[in-house]
């Protein structure tokens, strides 16, 4: 377990987040869900401009810098000028952005000076424990919550390590990547499998997600392009590409592959994946995501679906996910309105959650006494 601390970034004056194997930010509209994402990816794009990548890690210690990190790029972040990003309760220019650990802690400190016009915030300091932490591992994987929709193909790119890319454009290219090349660790494969080739996980945890769907990858090296195409119950047995298929397969997509091949000990931060599916795929890929924690993976998940966090419980229940490595992170405004409450709220072994505050998933009871009180006039 860590915290990730956030001072003076956006609607937070100071606060801790804690941070868990599986970590789920949840929450109304407005109340830091994607601030407390973008201060982690803020962080790793500050890491990568000051540190230099020593084999699997950016290399760690203390440094004193006077870097300017922008704010409009690495990460699709786009957080305008340092007037936007300095808490508007706060009389300091300081800003600070850090995850600890009982043994270590990885911390960036800048300075936001000319208020109207600087598009990046100047590294004042930054501190990197000698212990190798997942914030500061070459891999790291994240996808936006705009991921690409269904195309014809996706054109190849080379890639410092395998990944889908922000927002689902590589995914193609990573499950064409050749046979063997990508294998998928045990602990991961699809219950009673046994093959690790990625493609035949995908579509085993594709399947389970989406009943009766299929994909398959292929890639010219011609026209320097990949492309996914899809079969399911009406097609036939005659592939059809994935233009001509809903949203759906290229939105989760992603999240599986990367779920299957992520490096254990690294980040992968994944934002709202319950996005164009069914609530039944919502609830299995909350199912997935539990899994591909326990397995190594820092998971951090944003979502406003409840079937997602049932999805979750039932891997618990299962014991497909331990119920200390779960943590829920509700978002909710103050009674002091100074920066929004985050209340954690932990699981029990059969997967019930230890509390459930008000507010928290608890719109389809309000609309159904609604209902019953319209109805009975």
């Amino acid at each position: 377990m860590s915290d990730l601390r956030i001072i003076n970034f956006k609607c937070f004056e100071d606060i801790s987040i804690p941070v868990n194997q599986l970590t789920v930010l949840a929450g109304a509209n407005g109340y830091g869900k994607s601030t407390a994402i973008q201060s982690i990816l803020f962080l790793r794009h500050t890491i990568e401009s000051d540190f230099k990548l020593h084999e699997n890690f950016y290399m760690t210690g203390n440094a004193e810098t006077n870097t300017e990190v922008s704010l409009n790029s690495g990460y699709l972040l786009s957080l305008g000028n340092s007037a936007h990003i300095i808490n508007r309760n706060s009389n300091s220019n300081d800003i600070g952005i850090g995850i600890f650990t009982l043994y270590n802690e990885i911390k960036a400190e800048y300075e936001a000076n000319n208020l109207e016009s600087d598009l990046y915030l100047k590294v004042k300091s930054i501190k990197a424990d000698e212990r190798r932490e997942p914030i500061v591992k070459k891999e790291f994987y994240y996808l936006n919550a705009e991921r690409i929709g269904p195309r014809f193909s996706q054109n190849l790119q080379y890639f410092d390590f395998p990944n889908a890319g922000f927002q689902g454009e590589y995914v193609a290219q990573l499950i064409s990547e050749r046979s063997g090349y990508l294998p998928v660790d045990k602990e991961r494969l699809f219950k009673d499998t046994a093959n690790p080739g990625l493609e035949f996980q995908v579509n085993e945890w594709l399947n389970f997600i989406m009943p009766g769907v299929r994909i398959s990858a292929k890639r010219s090296n011609e026209t320097f392009t990949a492309q996914i195409q899809i079969e399911n119950t009406y097609t036939k047995g005659e592939p059809i590409t994935a233009t001509n298929i809903g949203f759906g397969i290229s939105y989760v997509l992603p999240i599986i592959a990367t779920g299957l091949i992520a490096k254990k000990d690294s980040y992968f931060i994944v934002e709202n994946p319950e996005a164009h599916l069914h609530p039944a795929a919502q609830t299995n890929i909350g199912f997935f995501l539990g899994m591909v924690a326990n397995n190594g993976v820092k998971v951090v998940v944003e979502t406003h679906s409840d079937h997602v966090i049932n999805g979750i419980q039932i891997a618990v229940a299962s014991k497909v996910i331990k119920s200390d490595k779960v943590t829920i992170n509700f978002f909710s405004e103050s009674r002091s309105k100074s920066q929004p409450n985050v209340k954690s709220i932990n699981l029990k072994e059969n997967g019930e959650l230890t509390e459930w505050p008000k507010g928290f998933f608890d719109q389809t009871q309000i609309d159904y006494a609604q209902l019953i009180n319209l109805r009975r006039g």
